[in-house]
């Protein structure tokens, strides 16, 4: 079996690549050139964290694996491995690192939300400083970002993303703030990563106009008020996962789900790959892309990384 490491998908791919890898992708959601395999995720009695997640692009087939033991304080994720297995149509087998594609990935996914909704956002917030903050931030400078606004709980962990960024990328426009409100107070858009079971983010918080691209993950988070729900314009990835998600799932439990302003198209919820495509109104006040990440994205970049690791082209045959 071929194995691909995070060392070599690090070394050869840049924010650009997953931008352009992850647009194309909602674009065919959008062209209803894929489709969305639901994915399984379970919680055993020790709080061990499994997700599986199926799919299949054109030629190829696959899914991704995460395994995640307890998180060891709130606010934190446990320590977690996954892969991704590709199965070729020749039967070949091929594993790859999924941690950077999943960072890379989501983090695109975010800033794209960003790009259809508020294409013309300069100054930006990032609530959470992990992982997948980090990659929002690469994907918000690829992007064109001229400021960046950055909350955490805890000041040690702002003020190392923030190094983090100016050594890395030179980019020394970061604006540290130690309370969420002082943080979006004037932005023109929101990220947020803050793997967290309680809402952090309050409608009451909000500039008059912000775009809200929400890294929902799965049905142990929940980062929005049901205010935002409501008042907002919601556009889910896959509204099937997003009903499994913690905002969403809180909202079923209470009985206000069908409060949920989300965005329609034709009588339908509107997802992101209308958005790709244009279809939804930027327009609005407060706008909310809410990612709970798709096997599609997982297979599409790595379909990338196979073609670049062994020179093949086009394995997919769907471009």
């Amino acid at each position: 079996m071929t194995k691909i490491t995070n060392d070599f998908i690090d070394q050869n791919f840049s924010p650009a690549d997953f931008l352009a890898n992850c647009r194309r992708v909602f674009l065919m959601l959008g062209e209803e050139k894929v489709a969305v395999t639901p994915r399984e995720e379970k919680v055993d009695n020790s709080g061990r964290f499994t997700l599986r997640m199926p799919g299949k692009i054109g030629k190829l087939s696959g899914y991704k694996l995460i395994e995640e033991l307890p998180p060891p304080e709130p606010g934190k994720l446990g320590q977690r491995t996954a892969v991704i297995r590709l199965m070729l149509e020749d039967g070949t087998e091929v594993e790859l690192d999924a941690e950077h594609i999943t960072n890379m990935r989501t983090g695109a996914a975010g800033v794209l939300g960003m790009e259809f909704l508020a294409p013309r956002a300069k100054n930006i917030a990032i609530l959470g400083t992990g992982k997948i903050a980090k990659a929002l931030a690469l994907c918000a400078i690829e992007f064109g970002v001229d400021t960046i606004n950055v909350f955490s709980r805890k000041p040690e962990n702002r003020q190392k993303f923030k190094e983090h960024l100016v050594k890395h990328l030179v980019f020394d426009k970061v604006v540290l703030h130690d309370s969420i409100p002082s943080c979006v107070s004037d932005v023109e858009a929101i990220l947020t990563a803050v793997p967290t079971p309680e809402p952090v983010l309050f409608f009451r918080d909000l500039p008059p106009r912000v775009h809200i691209s929400v890294m929902g993950g799965d049905s142990r988070t929940a980062q929005l008020d049901s205010e935002i729900l409501k008042k907002g314009v919601v556009i889910p990835d896959n509204l099937q996962q997003c009903q499994r998600s913690g905002e969403f799932k809180l909202a079923l439990k209470r009985g206000y789900f069908d409060e949920i302003n989300f965005a329609q198209i034709d009588g339908r919820i509107a997802h992101i790959g209308d958005a790709a495509l244009g279809k939804i109104n930027p327009d609005k006040p407060i706008t909310i892309t809410y990612f709970t990440g798709l096997a599609i994205q997982d297979l599409h970049a790595a379909q990338m990384v196979y073609e670049k690791f062994t020179k093949t082209p086009s394995l997919a045959d769907i471009r």
